[in-house]
């Protein structure tokens, strides 16, 4: 019987005068921080409630409390409405959350961007260990969401596409193809394949089984395609997306059938895959989310980073 439950913030832990903030100074690594970091702007929670009823709360810097109206039994639920807003920033403190120029676009990694419930386990109770640059601990769960973005952007991440012929009908989706790039001269300017024309398109995911919820945006992509299928079967494939900028399409023409190969050899050697599709993104990162791996800054001639994260 539960009488509070906990959240986590992880975006808190990059602002000033967080627990992970004060480990680097107490380590003598001189921080900078950005215009919200400064300001310790990370997530902030504008309203939680029950029903009409507001919730008391208490903050930790990245994990909330939340006492619930009456205690919550055995096998009963409980649903909870959040107000939220979180930061884009630029630091010197790691964080994945990330928003950069792309070639005169903003491109946005939205990751650890919600108040995400804590983990109640059968050895340690509730999960409440501060974020301080290490890996998350998650529960699993069911995510239904709608992302709302300018229309001329191309977004994916975790779960299925529920709405493709709204958002990606298939002529777009072939004006898009990473194969037309091909022969683009490395880092060369985009074309503009979608006029940004003051509105908005809204994609919808669905996911089952994840422990996160992570999403990738950029005009400037490109996709590209393939399709692993484990061997006696025709169905049930595992779809593998290459999420290219343009400028760097030439080097990323087999990353969708590397994608796939990985796929493979982890299904066969370990045990099936569990999702149905996987992306590697080109967004100066290196890090895995479910059914997303994000990568930059490196050769895509060298797999081995692509290997490395599909596998966590």
């Amino acid at each position: 019987t539960l009488a509070f439950v906990y959240f986590h913030l992880y975006n808190n832990a990059q602002v000033k005068h967080s627990y992970l903030s004060d480990l680097y100074k107490n380590n003598n690594y001189n921080l900078k921080y950005g215009k919200y970091q400064e300001q310790e702007k990370g997530i902030e929670i504008t309203k939680i409630s029950c029903g009409s009823q507001d919730l008391k709360t208490e903050f930790d810097n990245t994990i909330l409390k939340v006492w619930l109206l009456q205690p919550l039994k055995p096998n009963e639920p409980v649903s909870f409405s959040v107000d939220f807003k979180t930061y884009y920033d630029n630091g010197t403190i790691r964080n994945r959350m990330k928003m950069f120029n792309s070639w005169g676009f903003k491109h946005y990694d939205l990751v650890h961007w919600y108040p995400r419930i804590s983990v109640y386990d059968e050895k340690f109770g509730w999960d409440t260990d501060q974020h301080m640059d290490h890996e998350f601990y998650g529960d699993f769960g069911v995510y239904e969401a709608e992302i709302t973005f300018p229309n001329n952007y191309i977004v994916d991440g975790t779960g299925v596409l529920q709405n493709a012929s709204e958002v990606l009908p298939d002529e777009l989706r072939q004006k898009l193809d990473i194969k037309n790039f091909k022969n683009k001269p490395w880092g060369e300017k985009p074309s503009v394949i979608i006029e940004p024309d003051g509105s908005t398109k809204t994609w919808k995911f669905f996911a089952e089984n994840v422990h996160d919820f992570a999403l990738t945006a950029d005009p400037t992509y490109r996709i590209g395609e393939t399709e692993y299928l484990p061997a006696g079967q025709e169905t049930g494939g595992v779809k593998c997306i290459a999420l290219c900028q343009e400028p760097h399409a030439i080097l990323w023409q087999k990353t969708a059938d590397f994608a796939a190969k990985v796929i493979q050899v982890y299904s066969e050697d370990f045990g099936m895959y569990a999702y149905p599709k996987m992306i590697v993104a080109d967004a100066q990162d290196g890090m895995e989310y479910p059914m997303l791996t994000l990568c930059g800054g490196f050769d895509p001639a060298n797999h081995d980073l692509i290997a490395h994260e599909i596998a966590h």
